[in-house]
């Protein structure tokens, strides 16, 4: 009877326990990678301090839960909170601003003024658009995503962004000066929208081509100040039952010749006299009052509370 050889036996599949494990690591390492090239960036950032404090010290950091009181090495981050530290209110936006007006050295081709309104850009077109074109340049669209970084600061403050586009009364130009004004305006908001800086309906455009002037257009750099776009951040905060404010806004939305000025009787007024004329005049009697609607509202509020005696009218008469 032949003898069984020692040295086989059962023990010759144990490679199969090695091969198992490397694949089952295998599976492991690459289900790490897909999990790791779609992690959220603000649970990176969370990682990496957790594993960068306290000097090489591993922490817990716990987010959008309350700090347990059980574990003193917990970091609660309040996501709100961090939220609110980033954000300016509208006198810290009008210096962010005008710091970046001045870093990037465009004194000369931008102003940004304060109001009580909120904070008024212009804007030359050679900072934004080339001649007769409504196509944003790329400075221009740098500045803009500057602007655009102001604005998520101070959103909630903002209660409108109205973009207004002007032309100068030109000769040698055959674009339609409506559409160009009007298209350089919408250029902007598109473009603004684009950088998701705030809602949409907080935009408004609108065109004024060559009517609405700074300066005179016998020159070029008149003519330089004229083609400009202003970009006006209106705040939520705004008086409304303070005289100026609302003068501002409607000097915005209608112009500076939106006011006319009539004598008591309603009658347009064509030589209004200016407040040096008016100081040095004597005074007119109250029945002249050349002021403007609210001195006739005025006017017209004291005759209805005092009305004429009609006796003394028909003495009057006869004499």
């Amino acid at each position: 009877m032949a003898r069984r050889k020692s040295g086989g036996g059962e023990g010759g599949a144990n490679w199969m326990d090695t091969y198992g494990d490397l694949v089952t690591l295998l599976l492991c390492f690459f289900v790490l990678l897909y999990s790791m090239s779609t992690m959220d960036e603000l649970k990176w950032q969370y990682i990496a301090q957790a594993f960068s404090a306290g000097k090489g010290e591993i922490i817990n950091v716990v987010v959008d839960e309350p700090k347990p009181d059980n574990d003193p090495s917990a970091v609660y981050v309040d996501e709100e909170q961090e939220q609110n530290s980033e954000e300016i209110d509208f006198d810290e936006f009008y210096l962010y601003l005008n710091e970046a007006v001045k870093s990037e050295g465009l004194q000369e081709q931008v102003s940004v003024e304060l109001a009580d309104t909120g904070v008024y850009m212009k804007f030359r077109d050679n900072v934004f658009f080339g001649g007769d074109s409504y196509v944003l340049l790329d400075e221009g669209k740098y500045i803009l995503e500057i602007i655009c970084d102001g604005i998520r600061a101070v959103d909630k403050h903002v209660f409108a962004i109205k973009v207004n586009g002007h032309t100068a009364k030109s000769a040698g130009s055959s674009a339609n000066e409506w559409e160009l004004s009007s298209g350089r305006a919408s250029s902007v908001i598109n473009y603004m929208l684009s950088l998701d800086c705030c809602d949409a309906e907080k935009f408004s455009a609108a065109g004024y081509g060559k009517y609405r002037p700074i300066s005179e257009n016998d020159t070029e750099e008149g003519k330089s100040q004229n083609r400009r776009v202003e970009i006006v951040f209106i705040r939520n905060d705004v008086d409304l039952s303070d005289p100026e404010v609302v003068n501002e806004l409607i000097e915005l939305e209608f112009g500076k010749s939106f006011v006319s000025y009539s004598d008591a009787d309603g009658n347009d007024a064509v030589n209004v006299e200016t407040e040096e004329d008016m100081a040095d005049a004597p005074a007119e009697p109250p029945t002249q009052n050349n002021g403007d609607y609210s001195s006739k509202d005025q006017h017209l509020m004291d005759m209805k509370n005092n009305p004429p005696d009609p006796a003394a009218q028909s003495t009057e008469a006869e004499e």
